[in-house]
């Protein structure tokens, strides 16, 4: 059988750690805020925890629905700082000038965000940024991506453009989104004039357009050679995420295979032309263990097979691998299936 190589698409927690402090203000804790998205509470103060698109896209749903605001993100965006964007934010604040931060931008936002790819260009003196994403992961007729895609475009676009003028103060660029004009967007209409000269919707792109003379210009708190030194620390974090992702999502693919069942450490060692030792050590490096892969895939089973109306406990049990129903049932009130 042979094993694709994929990536599960994650984007950095310190950016849901953001929504839980907007929502305080509602009075709605993280735990609230959190509950039933895939996101852990308490692992939002390690740096790098990472949560899946899909969690984000919940955490976003829920926080709409919570408190009743679509326009979070225009609250959200207020609250973006440099460190909010890790090392990587660091890094580009001390470049030498807008192009290297874009540059430096550019190549490391896979250690912040796995699913948007960033593209810039010049052309007849005006720079073009473009923000692009795997089509297959957004949907514009299904309501939990229009607003994902939305809050998205509020939040960091916005977020970036005030970012920005702490060293360009005189940055306001035209922006291209991919929606329709929302409704809720008239209520920031002062943000968005203060933040942008036109924004263009129903485009093909979505983008920030500006003048090229910025693109020069060197930055406030520009340190180069402290800059060149983040780059290593950055392609050094890049190339390990790299490396993590790749074996975590071999051993979870494994894990449940489609003619034996979902197999145990020795079995997907083999397949892996591993030691049983080898594999342990080689998760251990990355903070993790063999049983907490084997528990997120049985349950992901568990979700998909409990779609089916006509299969009973007794069978489900079976499947995934426990050894009465007693055990399932405990199992089963643990993860709290939404």
């Amino acid at each position: 059988m042979s094993i694709p190589r994929h990536q599960q698409h994650f984007i950095s927690s310190s950016y849901v750690h953001v929504l839980s402090d907007v929502v305080y203000r509602w009075n709605i804790s993280a735990e609230e805020l959190f509950w039933g998205t895939g996101v852990e509470t308490d692992q939002l103060q390690d740096l790098s925890y990472k949560i899946s698109l899909s969690s984000f896209k919940k955490v976003i749903a829920r926080t709409i629905e919570l408190t009743k605001e679509d326009g979070i993100g225009f609250y959200a965006a207020t609250q973006l700082k440099i460190s909010s964007h890790g090392l990587l934010g660091l890094t580009a604040a001390i470049s030498k000038n807008a192009l290297d931060a874009i540059t430096t931008i550019n190549q490391f936002v896979n250690l912040q965000c796995s699913f948007v790819e960033l593209n810039f260009e010049i052309k007849d003196d005006l720079a073009y940024y473009h923000i692009t994403y795997e089509p297959s992961l957004l949907n514009f007729n299904h309501q939990i991506d229009a607003q994902a895609y939305e809050f998205s475009c509020t939040f960091f676009l916005i977020g970036f453009v005030h970012l920005a003028r702490l060293f360009i103060p005189n940055f306001k660029p035209v922006l291209d989104l991919q929606c329709k004009c929302p409704n809720y967007f008239a209520r920031f209409s002062d943000v968005l004039t203060s933040s942008f000269t036109e924004i263009r919707y129903q485009q093909p792109f979505t983008r920030l357009i500006a003048s090229a003379e910025f693109l020069d210009m060197p930055l406030s708190m520009a340190d180069p050679l402290t800059a060149e030194k983040f780059k290593l620390i950055c392609q050094k974090e890049l190339d390990d995420l790299a490396a993590t992702q790749d074996i975590l999502y071999r051993v979870k693919y494994l894990i449940d295979d489609p003619n034996e069942g979902l197999l145990g450490i020795e079995q997907v060692a083999e397949k892996l032309n591993l030691t049983k030792r080898t594999l342990q050590r080689m998760l251990q490096e990355k903070s993790i263990n063999f049983q907490i892969l084997y528990d997120e895939v049985r349950k992901q089973k568990a979700k998909k097979l409990m779609l089916n109306p006509f299969i009973t406990k007794d069978e489900l049990a079976k499947k995934l691998g426990y050894s009465s129903l007693s055990s399932f049932n405990r199992a089963y009130k643990r993860w709290e299936i939404d």
